[in-house]
């Protein structure tokens, strides 16, 4: 900008000398300039076409309504934003020649005009101000107009104007444009005729180019704004970004979801509010050393296992500015690999129990029934005996390992459930009253109708109320209940015995872990099976001490529900 103040005094100096070339080379006869033929051409128009009289003041309509001008203020705020942050700078340069800044859109409607204000106060008394249009029709031979229509750069001083009062200023006035190269407006430079110069105009020139590119950055940064929000908003990642010192400048939605945190409130926080992240966090804002592939786990609900990375950031003098964390929701990952390990186990167990089957099951059948056929004395009958119930266990683990790996075929359909559960509660109490247990059954409703394999649904029920009878060896009281909720059966079958821990309700289910010394395993997981296969689920609600409540869920027939 000095380089461009003192042009302007050496150019200035030389205003008239350019003048006097202009007339000499009209008086040789060369041919005018295109920016001659311009101008010609308009005043001819004003002249013939539109009949106006030079002598008279233009009068300038107002083209918009306060509304309507409001609206168009803001679709060009930034661009108007950014023209007068430069536009002011280079006026405080040239701070001794009364000039005024006036812009207008693609129409040649002013929306913005700032500077000198004596010279404002000239150009308001003809009538130029925010909404007013400049064309040819209104304000004859004018520089906005003539910009806009050849898309180029145009000056005109003094005389150049068709209307007299226009004889003492100079204009300058060039369109700016989009990216796409389309023209969005123009920007002019008016001041007194004495102080024109060549060197406006590529003063003119020149801001706009650097105002173009600065338009340019902001609407990339904006779409890259745009983009990177739809993309924190729409990943299943979550994404946590801190400042060097951990406050929380960016947390998304998904970060949210998995942390079970709002996303609002921790904007600002500091990641010590996390406490799962904030020692990883601290080790990376610390070393300045990314990590990668950390197994975390958020305390929800429903736990949700996360691998994070953590990598720290730099500005552009390549100083720490913060620290960029993603963790990837894994949860339903491990609990496939799970269930193939699973359904590995079964296929083992299958291919085992086929084996079983044949090889060790017949010759135990015929074993134990020997075992019967034995005269032996009472003595030896106690040995017996205890062969006999080993020898039976042994069958029982056979044909549980052969239930396993069988694909049982189901036959379903519509039943009652009271009466089968009625039933076999009948049938194991004899088995409860021998361990000094209670059975009891009650129902809010005997017609509660499901879509069922019976013997299935059955086998499952004996299972749990065998279950609930072995948790308490000293006796204890067993009640099972059958209600309709929500589209749904439920049998729960509660006991009073020693209760299990969470971490063993998470495992039930799963092949070869039972509570129980002598458990196998194996009966629980077919349950899960079985109920799995009538779109149904099994609740555990437990306490160590404080008994257990086994909910078997049954989705209602149709006509049921």
């Amino acid at each position: 900008m000095i380089i461009y103040k003192k042009c302007f005094n050496l150019i200035h100096n030389q205003y008239f000398l350019y003048k006097a070339n202009i007339i000499i080379t009209r008086k040789r006869g060369c041919p005018m300039t295109q920016r001659e033929t311009y101008i010609k051409n308009s005043k001819t128009t004003c002249e013939h076409v539109y009949q106006m009289d030079p002598n008279s003041v233009p009068v300038l309509h107002v083209l918009l309504t306060e509304e309507e001008l409001n609206q168009r203020l803001q679709h060009y705020e930034r661009a108007l934003s950014t023209i007068q942050t430069f536009m002011t700078k280079l006026l405080s340069f040239i701070t001794d020649i009364p000039t005024v800044i006036v812009t207008t859109d693609d129409q040649g409607v002013v929306l913005d005009s700032y500077g000198d204000e004596r010279l404002k106060q000239m150009t308001a008394s003809l009538g130029i101000q925010n909404g007013v249009k400049f064309d040819e029709e209104t304000a004859g031979t004018n520089a906005i107009t003539l910009a806009l229509k050849h898309n180029k750069p145009i000056h005109l001083i003094g005389d150049d104007h068709y209307h007299y009062c226009f004889s003492e200023v100079a204009c300058y006035s060039a369109p700016y444009r989009y990216r796409n190269g389309e023209v969005i407006g123009t920007i002019s430079i008016m001041t007194p005729k004495e102080h024109a110069s060549p060197l406006h105009l590529g003063l003119l020139s020149s801001s706009i180019d650097t105002i173009e590119r600065e338009i340019r950055v902001h609407e990339q940064n904006e779409q890259l704004h745009l983009y990177n929000q739809m993309l924190m908003s729409t990943t299943p990642i979550g994404i946590v970004i801190s400042d060097q010192i951990g406050h929380i400048r960016e947390f998304n939605q998904s970060a949210a979801q998995l942390t079970g945190m709002n996303k609002i409130n921790m904007i600002g926080s500091h990641i010590s509010e996390v406490p799962v992240l904030k020692p990883f966090f601290d080790h990376v804002l610390t070393k300045e050393k990314g990590i990668e592939d950390i197994e975390i786990t958020f305390s929800r609900l429903d736990e949700r296992k996360c691998l994070l990375d953590i990598l720290p950031l730099y500005n552009h003098n390549q100083k720490l500015s913060g620290a960029f964390a993603q963790f990837r929701d894994m949860t339903s990952y491990y609990q496939l690999q799970e269930q193939v390990i699973q359904s590995e186990k079964l296929s083992a167990i299958g291919k085992l129990g086929a084996g079983l089957a044949h090889e060790i099951r017949n010759p135990l059948t015929s074993i134990i029934g020997f075992t019967q056929l034995l005269d032996v004395d009472k003595k030896q009958a106690h040995y017996i005996d205890i062969i006999r119930t080993e020898l039976e266990r042994m069958k029982n683990l056979v044909n549980q390992f052969v239930m396993m790996g069988k694909q049982t075929i189901s036959e379903r359909k519509s039943g009652h459930l009271y009466p089968l559960i009625f039933e076999t509660v009948e049938l194991m109490k004899s088995n409860a009253h021998l361990h000094n247990v209670e059975l009891y059954f009650h129902a809010e409703e005997e017609q509660i109708t499901v879509w069922m394999d019976a013997s299935q649904i059955k086998q499952v029920l004996i299972n749990f109320i065998k279950n609930a009878i072995e948790a308490m060896p000293q006796g204890g009281e067993i009640t099972v209940s059958l209600e309709k909720k929500d589209q749904h059966a439920i049998i729960a079958v509660k006991d009073n015995g020693k209760g299990m821990s969470e971490k063993e309700i998470k495992q039930l289910g799963t092949p070869f872990f039972s509570t129980k010394s002598s458990g196998l395993g194996i009966g629980l997981s077919i349950c899960f099976d079985i109920m799995k296969a009538h779109h149904g689920k099994i609740v555990i609600d437990s306490n160590e001490g404080a008994g257990t409540i086994a909910n078997l869920f049954l989705p209602l027939h149709k006509e049921e529900s």
